[in-house]
């Protein structure tokens, strides 16, 4: 009777030792969204804030909008879930140069995957991330921060997108600087006239209304023996003038051709509040002209990038 009470302690004791760990899922919580103004660029972020591992049972959890549904696929997820952060992101955030590989891309036909106006996110175990009109940055730098229990009330902060490897940055999806309008698409083409006889002093006018997303624009000017020696190059910078916000603008004095060449080229630029200025106009042959600064802008009057995403103006 002894053994035979002690071998059926001996099944039970076998039977617990050798079952598998079962996946877990309930610990993943909305951590962070983002979206830029017309809701092409979004993500949000899940965290693990704990330190349980085995949180690995999401494939076919759906993550739910007012209007759009995503179910996670498979595979599962490696089993050191602690402290781990998930991705998801739309296509466009995906192709943002620099930004943290999304783990999961919602497809296309459900962007915008959430609506700028409020929202409230959730998955079946989860608590609801529920935003309401006005919550939700969309200047394309900040994003919205849930608390620790993964709901709101919410914070606003610059975007810290984070994904399962670990890797984090903050991506730039605010409006791009425009051209300066060239006169097509109803828009008022610039002009420039002699304000003295000597032309010492040239008024430029330009379109103000058309385009959007400027917070200044600057003149930039060379001489002849600056300009690209075969097509496609970079223009060389005798100097600028920075900070023109009204039109029309009296540019006074003007420059003086040197060298005797009697020739001095100029163009116009508009320059937003990321010190990102827009595009320079495109050649003839239809591509786009450089400039010598960072990624072919003209390094003057504060510029620091050129972001060439704002046809407006072209």
């Amino acid at each position: 009777m002894k053994s035979a009470k002690l071998a059926a302690i001996l099944i039970i004791t076998v039977s617990i030792v050798g079952a598998p760990a079962k996946a877990g899922s309930h610990l993943w919580k909305f951590a962070e969204a983002f979206s830029n103004a017309d809701g092409t660029v979004q993500f949000i972020e899940l965290v693990n804030a704990n330190s349980d591992n085995f949180e690995t049972g999401i494939p076919g959890h759906v993550i739910q909008s007012s209007s759009r549904n995503y179910t996670i696929p498979a595979p599962s997820l490696p089993p050191t879930t602690a402290f781990k952060r998930l991705l998801f992101a739309t296509p466009a955030y995906a192709a943002i140069p620099g930004a943290p590989a999304p783990d999961y891309i919602i497809p296309a036909g459900s962007v915008p995957f959430f609506s700028i106006g409020g929202d409230t996110l959730a998955c079946t175990g989860w608590p609801s991330m529920t935003f309401g009109a006005g919550a939700l940055p969309t200047d394309g730098i900040h994003s919205l921060v849930a608390g620790s229990g993964g709901t709101c009330p919410c914070v606003s902060a610059v975007n810290s997108p984070t994904n399962y490897a670990g890797t984090t940055g903050s991506i730039d999806a605010s409006p791009a600087p425009p051209a300066v309008p060239d006169g097509t698409h109803g828009s008022s083409p610039m002009t420039a006239s002699k304000a003295d006889a000597a032309g010492t002093s040239i008024s430029v006018a330009f379109d103000t209304t058309t385009c959007s997303g400027t917070t200044d624009r600057q003149i930039l000017y060379g001489q002849r023996t600056q300009l690209p020696s075969s097509p496609g190059g970079s223009f060389g910078l005798a100097g600028s003038v920075c900070s023109i916000t009204t039109s029309p603008f009296v540019w006074n004095p003007s420059p003086t051709p040197t060298g005797g060449t009697g020739l001095v080229w100029w163009l116009m630029t508009a320059r937003d509040a990321s010190n990102r200025e827009g595009s320079w106009g495109k050649a003839s042959s239809g591509q786009e002209r450089v400039g010598p600064g960072a990624g072919g802008s003209s390094g003057q009057c504060g510029v620091t990038a050129r972001a060439l995403t704002n046809v407006c103006g072209h």
